[in-house]
């Protein structure tokens, strides 16, 4: 038979304070970036094309797209920067092309639907790091190409 003493009670007390502490400080979540309003404040700023997966119909699988795509080295590690004052920057950053893969234009967004250089295109994630973009009939009625960026 054990007895508690005065002294395991205190081990135990504090031991148990411990535990209740670690539980609520993990518990405790930071900001979630999962609902960062998709405006033109929030998605400015300059980022990275990481995926791009293409589904011909909508029975078919997603596969990825990237290297067709962007069939040249040079074209796969350039920086997309979306200014606050509606305006893009194309910038050929890393291996160069020759010649230099540059461009700028026009970008606008309203609700869930980004307008770049007056195209539409839905923002189907945004986190506040990753913007995930779909633009549907790119070849025919029913596909689906979506363009993942990460910000820089």
């Amino acid at each position: 038979m054990t007895f508690i003493t005065p002294l395991n009670l205190t081990i135990m007390t504090k031991a148990s304070f411990i535990f209740l502490f670690a539980i609520v400080l993990f518990s405790c979540s930071k900001k979630d970036d999962n609902n960062c309003a998709t405006d033109v404040a929030h998605i400015s700023g300059s980022y990275k094309i990481t995926k791009v997966t293409y589904k011909p119909d909508a029975a078919s699988p997603e596969s990825d797209y990237f290297n067709t795509l962007f069939t040249d080295a040079c074209e796969r590690d350039n920086l997309y920067t979306f200014k606050s004052d509606g305006t893009y920057l194309l910038a050929d950053v890393g291996i160069a092309c020759d010649p230099i893969d540059s461009d700028d234009g026009t970008w606008s967004i309203s609700g869930n639907t980004m307008q770049i250089d007056g195209e539409p295109i839905v923002v189907e994630k945004f986190d506040c790091k990753i913007l995930v973009l779909k633009n549907s009939g790119i070849d025919v009625d029913g596909d689906e190409l979506r363009l993942t960026l990460t910000r820089e």
